[in-house]
């Protein structure tokens, strides 16, 4: 049986088991129907210092507002509009001149700064307290447990998140699944093409299964893997995400944690493939004071009808090291450096300081 299969056939059987225990927890007259708000703005200023070259600026990195409500114990919904730039251009078909196609890969993103898109927009039911499953536009859980685990995303991504370009969020159905307090899985059914895109022409769908693993208290492992086909002809191949992940935290003193990420085929380029791993802690000096670092290292390896130098314009390793503050719960700050340097040689490095805030709710 092939994966695809599998993980279609294990949401309808659960969806069917699922829908069994609903009546009970219906008749709850306690329970009273309610929403809340969604607020979440990332702002980062920038300065950067490539050689002689000096760069400042500031942006939105992500500005996040939407509405959730709890129609019952069991059912629930919620809507996000993200600001971004959201008109995507791509998919272009590049001859030679004997008329053969050539392998091209090429995205092209404009529009107004911050104009309102949106991002999710789901339906979520939660028959038992080990059981949830989302229909719509869903947040994909191929990072998030690196991303929550970090703790600094409005700082910076977390590896796949940065390199490898994925969305966050895509069209399709998640399911979330507790087999006991120290083992659960989640599997995804998606459309591939990311929450601002329809299902493309080919009709391939992606599907992914994931695995936490938690021993112990503080430790915490994960392991994912996604496939998502294509049958375009400019780019065909079967594009692969493979992620370990294994972290430590101790409770009001430290946290530290690693992951290996291999992203097979990227951009559906047969042997495209990006891959390298990321090292990340913190130490807590106060209740709302942390220090923490991070240590990247990204590597590619060497199309066919590409030289070296192709790829190591592209590869190199990320330092990032920085002070969190945190003076009120739902307001983050943070003043870090983070260095870039290149496997080309002839490349500078690339030095950055961040201020960074976030606010939410």
């Amino acid at each position: 049986m092939t994966l695809q299969k599998f993980v279609l056939l294990l949401f309808v059987a659960l969806m069917m088991v699922s829908g069994t225990k609903v009546t009970h927890a219906q008749s709850d007259s306690t329970f009273k129907p309610e929403g809340k708000m969604i607020i979440q703005v990332i702002n980062r200023t920038l300065f950067e210092k490539q050689a002689e070259n000096n760069t400042f600026g500031m942006y939105i990195n992500r500005s996040h507002f939407g509405y959730s409500y709890q129609f019952s114990p069991e059912w629930s919904g919620a809507v996000v509009i993200d600001a971004g730039r959201p008109t995507i251009f791509g998919n272009l078909n590049v001859k030679d001149s004997t008329g053969q196609n050539l392998n091209s890969s090429y995205s092209y993103q404009q529009g107004s700064y911050y104009t309102m898109t949106l991002k999710f927009s789901y339906i979520e039911f939660k028959p038992t307290k080990d059981i949830k499953l989302q229909a719509g536009g869903i947040l994909q859980n191929h990072y998030l447990t690196q991303e929550k685990f970090w703790g600094y995303r409005y700082i910076l991504e977390t590896f796949p998140d940065r390199y490898f370009s994925i969305p966050s969020g895509d069209l399709g159905f998640i399911g979330y699944f507790n087999i006991n307090k120290w083992l659960s899985f989640d599997a995804l059914l998606t459309n591939g093409e990311g929450f601002r895109n329809n299902q493309d022409v080919y009709g391939k769908v992606k599907m992914g299964v994931g695995v936490d693993f938690k021993p112990v208290d503080g430790l915490i492992s994960r392991i994912y893997y996604d496939n998502s086909p294509s049958d375009n002809p400019i780019a065909n191949a079967n594009q692969q995400l493979y992620t370990v992940f294994i972290g430590y935290k101790l409770p009001k003193l430290f946290r530290l944690g690693a992951e290996y990420d291999y992203h097979k085929n990227h951009n559906h380029l047969l042997n495209n493939d990006l891959y390298g791993f990321s090292i990340y802690g913190s130490y807590i000096l106060e209740e709302n004071v942390e220090l923490f670092g991070r240590y990247d290292n990204l590597r590619s390896n060497t199309l066919q009808g590409k030289s070296n130098e192709w790829n190591e314009q592209n590869d190199g390793d990320a330092i990032i090291c920085g002070t969190h503050y945190s003076p009120v719960k739902g307001i983050s700050l943070s003043l870090s450096y983070q260095g870039w340097k290149p496997v080309d040689t002839d490349l500078r490095y690339k030095n950055t300081v961040a201020f960074s805030f976030e606010y939410k709710l």
